[in-house]
């Protein structure tokens, strides 16, 4: 009964708009003239109705802090989206009729800032081309929860800062889907027949996708739900995307915009049990192929994500979770997260000549390492068209600074219980370690009664040091490369450096902490003197997770780090995601622990000696899978 009123109103609906056509050709023929030939000054809202400028409406409401303009601008169906035909060309069919509508109606509505709701006939490309193009075009969708579309912030400014670049921009107002989900994705895919066909003409050899909150989610179904080569994106950036469709880490309004309310899939009585059993099947398979996330392959395109950490509209988890299933299919990608910005900063950057009283930018001093970043990796992605390699790097100049002092910790050696005196504690216990300490390939070995921290001042401090964790998977100490050059970049930013000698553990688990530790004491101690106001850690891989530990495990005021820097870092023991060898050379390898014929001290194994060992290494690696030791009192990251 269901599907033969819907079939009734949509017959009806046919009927209505055919009487129109016929009443009005002479109007609708010249409407189409101008959507044809628009300059992009002037866009009609509905190709069919003829309404008045939407953009017009939208600078009634705010003045936006750029006015610029597209090259042209086509409607994606120029007989609307009720009849199933595209764009045609010469007799040429160039992109797909509209699939479904969304069944909305009526015109445009023009939101405050930019924003456009209720799209329907109307679904368009405005495509921006540059005055020196370089090859590259990227086609956007807007974010608005699928609700509406942020046609300047993700739009004609984005569209401005990619033509600064010499790279050409389509931004696509698409239908909004009013839990027609398929109703987004067929529009973008329109635009990427559209685009591939007209790219030899626009001097266009390579075009991606760019999408932002719900855009964000709509990209991301682009990359992963492309038909065939011309509907599949040549790369992919995401911002601030929504990508998972699980309730408490979704976007609410984005997904039920999409897939429909949760009330209409849940209706009982206007189902028969059959209807209603199998409708929820159907929400389910729905909730699972539009949590993107869940559709990434090998050949899914190189991708680039960027959040804020305090996003609280669309949680972090999102991005997250599509980065993982990159990486675990070995994808490209590049993740940016910065620590402030919120949520929907889009393209508000000033630089691209956009009036600051008009336009707060809310990514703030992110905003430079943001352009810059995402200019580099779109460049990046068109020289892999002629697989053009890298130039080779300058050799670097050996390091032949000499620090300013260097401070050994216990100058009486690890066995002897003694730090330095009045100032730091001793070494709490001995790494075992009985040969001569090595430096092999610019690496530090075998450090144990020698455990040292090179001090070096910056010239024009700023109040600020770090303490320095070198790599080396705690086998060895990579004092150089992570270690004495990281001490003179930090020297050249006004930062002081203390490069840590620590001791291996070789499974004596607090050595490495314990001297970290003993540094940030002496550091303190003689911080007035030094000029110094913040003390924080930074550390590599093993050295990492070492500055990791110090942040998190630390004892007291003097020992906490003022704030964390972790670079590549091993932080989790979990199996699949820990570096084995970092965790082994921490604790000991889990078959040390578990040996049920020998009892790690060495004597004669028991039933219970075997059950204690086999604890307590579940103990030892989960106190050092780091990522549990978070609390709200950290130092910031």
């Amino acid at each position: 009964m269901k599907d033969l009123s819907r079939k009734s109103i949509l017959a009806a609906l046919l009927v209505c708009a055919a009487v129109f056509v016929s009443q009005e050709a002479g109007a609708q023929k010249k409407s189409r003239k101008q959507a044809e030939n628009l300059n992009g000054t002037i866009v009609y809202v509905d190709p069919l109705a003829r309404t008045s400028p939407v953009e017009e409406k939208l600078k009634a409401k705010n003045k936006p802090a750029i006015e610029y303009a597209p090259t042209k601008t086509v409607y994606l169906y120029p007989k609307g989206q009720n009849i199933d035909q595209g764009i045609v060309e010469g007799k040429k069919a160039v992109t797909k009729g509209p699939l479904v509508s969304n069944g909305l109606t009526g015109p445009e509505k023009a939101e405050g800032w930019g924003f456009i709701a209720n799209v329907t006939d109307s679904a368009r490309i405005d495509i921006y081309l540059p005055e020196k193009p370089n090859g590259q075009m990227v086609i956007a969708s807007p974010g608005g929860s699928y609700y509406n579309l942020s046609s300047w912030n993700e739009g004609s400014y984005l569209a401005k800062w990619m033509n600064d670049r010499g790279i050409a921009c389509a931004v696509v107002k698409y239908r909004l889907p009013n839990g027609h989900w398929q109703v987004p994705l067929q529009d973008m895919q329109n635009a990427f027949r559209y685009c591939r066909f007209h790219a030899e003409e626009w001097g266009v050899r390579q075009i991606g996708v760019i999408g932002f909150s719900a855009g964000g989610h709509l990209a991301s179904t682009v990359e992963t739900m492309y038909v065939d080569e011309v509907t599949k994106p040549d790369f992919a950036v995401l911002i601030y995307p929504v990508i998972s469709m699980t309730d408490g880490i979704t976007h609410k309004n984005t997904k039920q915009n999409l897939l429909g309310k949760q009330e209409a899939w849940a209706d009982r009585d206007g189902f028969s049990f059959t209807q209603w059993y199998y409708r929820r099947i159907e929400k389910k398979d729905l909730e699972d192929m539009y949590d993107t996330s869940n559709d990434i392959t090998p050949s899914t395109p190189p991708t680039f994500l960027a959040l804020s950490t305090d996003d609280k509209v669309v949680p972090a988890a999102n991005s997250i979770s599509f980065y993982r299933a990159l990486v675990e299919n070995k994808v490209p990608v590049e993740l940016h997260i910065y620590p402030r910005g919120g949520h929907g900063w889009g393209f508000s950057d000033l630089s691209s000549g956009l009036d600051p009283k008009l336009c707060k930018d809310a990514l703030g001093s992110c905003r430079p390492e943001f352009s810059n970043a995402l200019a580099r990796w779109l460049q990046q992605q068109l020289e892999s068209l002629d697989a053009k390699k890298e130039e080779a790097q300058p050799a670097r100049v050996a390091f032949t600074r000499v620090p300013d002092e260097t401070v050994y910790l216990y100058p009486e050696g690890q066995d002897s219980d003694k730090g330095i005196k009045g100032i730091t504690l001793g070494p709490g216990e001995s790494n075992g370690i009985d040969k001569p300490e090595e430096f092999v390939d610019r690496n530090l070995r075998n450090v144990g009664d020698s455990a040292r921290f090179d001090l070096y001042f910056a010239k024009e401090p700023n109040g600020k040091m770090v303490i320095i964790c070198p790599g080396g998977a705690y086998w060895f100490d990579a004092v150089v490369t992570e270690g004495a050059y990281v001490a003179e970049w930090l020297n050249s930013q006004g930062i002081s450096a203390a490069v840590v000698k620590y001791r291996l553990p070789y499974g004596h688990w607090n050595v490495p902490l314990t001297d970290v530790q003993n540094v940030f004491r002496y550091c303190r101690y003689h911080a007035a003197e030094w000029g110094v106001k913040q003390i924080g850690v930074m550390g590599f891989s093993a050295g990492g997770h070492l500055a990791a530990t110090a942040s998190t495990l630390y004892c007291d005021a003097v020992t906490r780090p003022d704030f964390s820097v972790l670079v590549y870092p091993v932080i989790s023991s979990e199996k699949g995601v820990a570096h084995e060898g970092s965790f082994n050379n921490l604790i000991g390898t889990r078959e040390y622990w578990t040996n049920r014929s020998a009892a790690v001290s060495g004597s004669e194994s028991t039933f219970t000696a075997w059950s204690v060992n086999k604890d307590r290494y579940k103990g030892l690696k989960e106190r050092y899978s780091l990522d549990k030791q978070v609390s709200t009192d950290l130092s910031e990251l």
